[in-house]
């Protein structure tokens, strides 16, 4: 695959992602009963796993390391925690603790969004 190619699906994954857990966070909180169909439970696992893996490709393919650190590690970091706080939102029993960690997710969303585009610290 080449790196245009790689490059326009990995921020298509990110689109997706970043919606698809807005949308599904803003419908849990107003009650729609959509967010418990099977494909609102699976989707988002398969398509962070796909970001994931279109991430380590971009890095590879422009000969990024993880070590020293640098930007790019930072925002891999970010990513995980993104990912690790959404899940808790989506899942967390307690309203409080699903607005907490729904708020740091997308604190951690700009975070990436920031070093993505400046390309560094």
């Amino acid at each position: 695959m080449s790196y245009m190619a790689l490059k326009h699906s990995h921020l298509m994954l990110v689109a997706l992602s970043i919606g698809l857990f807005a949308l599904r966070f803003i419908a849990r909180e107003a009650g729609a009963r959509f967010v418990q169909a099977k494909f609102f439970k699976i989707a988002p696992h398969i398509i962070d796993t796909c970001l994931l893996i279109s991430g380590f490709a971009l890095m590879f393919t422009v000969g990024y390391s993880l070590w020293p650190i640098n930007w790019l590690s930072v925002k891999l970091l970010l990513v995980i925690a993104y990912i690790v706080t959404g899940v808790i939102a989506m899942k967390a029993t307690s309203k409080c603790k699903r607005w907490a960690a729904g708020a740091l997710a997308f604190v951690w969303i700009m975070g990436i969004l920031h070093l993505a585009m400046s390309k560094g610290f």
